[in-house]
């Protein structure tokens, strides 16, 4: 399993049942597909989900709560998770809590509950998977999801009219949220394969897509379609035999990108690296996090060291976006360094009140936002 991007309410720290159960359910999955962010922040946000479902006596909120299942099923179908991988993780989660229900004895109308609520949720990742799931006379999509779920043959894919490429750009796609007009996955995918004359492999849904582009089509011809968008791309450019891992890669760049607010557009491992490394979980991305907590009580000096830092550390436009006087820009940097404990004449210690920042916006985020397919 790994990466997507899913809009969930989940709590700063999550609820003992539900980060037993999380990673419970992370200690079965390969190491290889949890090293990231994405996977263990959908995992803990779906297992919230269900046990609130569980739990929840009003039936207005099960839809909202299901609804949120969806972008990280979808995503899962379109890196070529297999669906009764899926499926088995689902009933582990819900083992783990009926054992839970049962140590303490809780009432029958509570199991009845979870019951209908498995019932939901298995139903809701059957319907994503088959959505997902390329029609048969989709070459494009055949070939796709049998280089993303390991399991192709040239022979296999050559009797489909499909035959493989050495090496593939693959493309992690979020799905254009700003209104009417947008450019969907799917009708990006279709303008790729206008654009190079031949079907593009790809498996992709409302919620974004995974694309697999021949390396021999150029990344700055792929980047002109992406301009003609205002979709937010992620390339990464590999083997035949690392597709599968790049797909995760790429979408965990995309987490970055989407959770950043970095501007639509084509991106590549090397515009994203520093951020992505920040962001990795560890110890030193917990000190950065809490690190600007003495500024974090200044709306407007948080607000002044972003813009700064967007500006290219240039005072006067800084001065300018913010509408105030560069000797207040001035004063704001200083306090900041002040609050902080650094020393203000020493102005390459901005690296690090950066960093600071990129993770501190990264973790505001409220979880990922299944992004991919």
């Amino acid at each position: 399993m790994t990466a997507a991007h899913i809009e969930v309410d989940s709590p700063a720290q999550p609820a003992p049942a539900t980060d037993r159960i999380a990673h419970k359910i992370l200690e079965t999955i390969p190491r290889r597909s949890r090293r990231g962010n994405v996977l263990r922040d959908e995992i803990s946000a779906i297992v919230a989900d269900c046990l609130a479902l569980v739990s929840d006596t009003e039936p207005t909120q099960h839809g909202r709560r299901i609804s949120r299942i969806r972008p990280a099923a979808a995503r899962w179908a379109s890196i070529g998770v297999p669906i009764e991988t899926v499926q088995q993780h689902v009933h582990a989660g819900f083992r783990l809590h009926l054992d839970d229900l049962e140590a303490c004895g809780a009432p029958f109308d509570e199991v009845h509950r979870l019951m209908d609520a498995l019932s939901s949720v298995t139903a809701t990742v059957s319907t994503i998977y088959m959505e997902v799931a390329p029609p048969h006379d989709d070459r494009g999509g055949y070939v796709a999801h049998t280089l993303l779920s390991g399991r192709y043959t040239t022979r296999a894919t050559r009797e489909h009219g499909a035959p493989l490429d050495e090496r593939y750009t693959v493309l992690a796609v979020a799905a254009d949220r700003s209104g009417r007009g947008a450019v969907s996955p799917c009708e990006f995918r279709e303008m790729l394969s206008a654009r190079f004359g031949q079907p593009m492999p790809g498996l992709e849904s409302r919620f974004g897509a995974t694309i697999l582009v021949p390396e021999s089509f150029a990344i700055e011809k792929i980047r002109q379609v992406v301009k003609r968008t205002s979709l937010t791309v992620v390339g990464v450019t590999v083997d035949r035999d690392r597709v599968r891992c790049a797909a995760e890669e790429a979408h965990e760049l995309l987490d970055v990108a989407i959770r950043l607010h970095h501007p639509p557009g084509m991106y590549e491992i090397e515009d994203l690296a520093i951020e992505y490394q920040l962001t990795r979980p560890g110890p030193g991305r917990d000190r950065l996090e809490v690190f600007l907590d003495p500024v974090a009580e200044f709306p407007d000096l948080i607000a002044t060291l972003r813009v700064h830092i967007n500006n290219g550390l240039s005072r006067r436009l800084t001065a300018r976006e913010t509408h105030i006087h560069m000797n207040t820009v001035d004063y704001r940097l200083r306090r900041i360094y002040e609050l902080v404990g650094l020393d203000a004449r020493n102005p390459k210690l901005i690296w690090l009140l950066q960093a600071a920042l990129i993770v501190r916006d990264y973790q505001a985020v409220d979880q990922p936002t299944s992004t991919a397919v």
